[in-house]
């Protein structure tokens, strides 16, 4: 590997979390806790007013667990539109935005799942009581039909099957995801408004259900109907525009008025305002420039018909900056003095601010770096990577991994070359298939999962 000319560090090492799965609460992510916690608030609720309810229907073993699960679907929409508000207040509840988009996409299909076995489980609660199913399923059945219910039912699941459509583009994906709201408050209304219910029965759980809603309705607000208006947004105009190769480029913005204050690793979302575009489209973006520098550095991977249309930027062309988000960022995880940074492809970008940085923040730490690409024609950041690496305050090793020549690089020749050293911390970044592939390698080698930092770029 290519390595600085400085001293290792001598300083003490902070002691290693010992190797293990971690399966503890502490391994817990912030955002599945609180899931955990609001989950638990709500069970604890509805099983102080069951009784309020139970001497009106046969309870069990139908109608308990139907009005439980009706409350956690609620529950679990609420927290659902609060990971997707795309907020920096927020955004630490859930260990950065990007968590919080997969919590979305994790608690998306158990909420749609409640919400499906409840009226399920209502089925032979009607029966028994000698009514219509047709009257719980179908829309206008009958006088005696819940045609709300079955209609916010039949939108919610059309809505999901959408929502998972490979097909449907990121701009179609983002317009759908404006949906939610109405069907969220809908569902919730109607659930609230039934008689005969936990929630209708007992005030202290129709408390906590109208103050989930209220915090979903308002997230949903925030995110969809307000945002162009009221989020912080930094004003920048195209300084340069570089394309590296084929489907990389890099661009840099200079601020108009005040700039983006980062850590290393994070990431912004940009729109294009100009007058010759249609619509209303934000995309996330890694800052490959320095947290010390004046002008704001992306680089970008064109993907995408967006991506794609960056290549007609014109100098001096306004563009909008919403953030910064994201925790992927050495600054979050000062206690470990050992890094092992590995960036495939395009994920090389946040290693490349952190390396830019550490020319200057004489913050001493021992780094390993690995730039994982197809090929040596398809690495157009090997030479500034050499450069920062000369630079660095830190001890770096290098080492520019091609895999047309060497294979798959592995979690195994990783751990060999840090050898002996066991209390590194790991940071991941590249493609979904590649992070999930390294992160269960070094789980299966011993590595601790808090010791496994990565950050998931899939906003859809």
């Amino acid at each position: 590997m290519a390595t600085t000319e400085k001293s290792p560090p001598t300083f003490p090492m902070p002691v290693a979390p010992a190797r293990g799965k971690g399966f503890g609460l502490a391994s817990v992510s912030p955002g599945w806790r609180l899931v955990l916690a609001v989950l638990g608030i709500t069970t604890l609720l509805w099983f102080l007013g069951r009784e309020e309810v139970a001497h009106a229907h046969a309870f069990w073993p139908w109608m308990g667990p139907s009005l439980l699960l009706s409350v956690w679907g609620v529950a679990l929409m609420a927290i659902i539109l609060l990971a997707t508000a795309r907020s920096r207040m927020i955004e630490p509840l859930f260990g950065g935005l990007d968590r919080a988009i997969r919590l979305h996409r994790q608690l998306a299909p158990l909420a749609v799942g409640a919400v499906v076995v409840h009226v399920i489980l209502l089925v032979p609660v009607v029966m028994e009581a000698g009514g219509s199913v047709g009257d719980l399923l179908i829309p206008f059945w009958s006088a005696d039909a819940a045609t709300a219910e079955s209609l916010a039912l039949i939108a919610l699941l059309i809505w999901t099957g959408l929502a998972y459509a490979k097909w449907l583009s990121y701009e179609g994906w983002l317009s759908l995801h404006t949906l939610i709201g109405p069907i969220f408050l809908i569902g919730a209304g109607l659930s609230f408004l039934e008689e005969g219910t936990t929630i209708a029965a007992y005030e202290p759980l129709r408390f906590w259900m109208w103050f989930l809603l209220l915090v979903g309705l308002g997230a949903w607000i925030y995110r969809a109907l307000l945002y162009r208006w009221v989020a912080p947004r930094f004003n920048y105009s195209l300084q340069s525009l570089t394309q590296l190769e084929d489907d990389t480029l890099d661009i840099s913005l200079r601020p108009v008025d005040r700039r983006v204050l980062h850590e290393p690793g994070t990431f912004v979302f940009v729109n294009r305002p100009g007058q010759d575009r249609k619509g209303w489209e934000l995309h996330p973006f890694s800052i490959s420039s320095s947290p010390t520098e004046r002008d704001l550095r992306l680089s970008v991977r064109m993907a995408g018909d967006f991506t794609r249309r960056l290549t007609n930027l014109e100098p001096g062309e306004p563009v909008e900056v919403f953030g910064p988000f994201g925790g992927f960022t050495p600054h979050r995880y000062a206690g470990y003095r050992r890094l092992v940074c590995i960036g495939a492809g395009i994920g090389i970008t946040p290693f490349l601010a952190m390396l830019r940085f550490e020319a200057t923040n004489n913050d001493f730490r021992r780094i390993w770096l690995w730039y994982v690409v197809r090929n040596e024609g398809a690495a157009p950041y090997d030479a500034e990577l050499r450069q920062s690496v000369e630079e660095a305050d830190s001890y770096v090793d290098y080492e520019l991994w091609d895999s047309s020549s060497r294979g798959r690089l592995t979690a195994a020749q990783v751990m060999e070359a840090v050898a002996p050293l066991d209390d590194y911390a790991v940071m991941l970044c590249g493609t979904p298939a590649f992070v999930e592939d390294m992160r269960r390698q070094f789980q299966s080698l011993g590595l601790s999962r808090d010791r496994i930092i990565a950050e998931d770029f899939r906003f859809r």
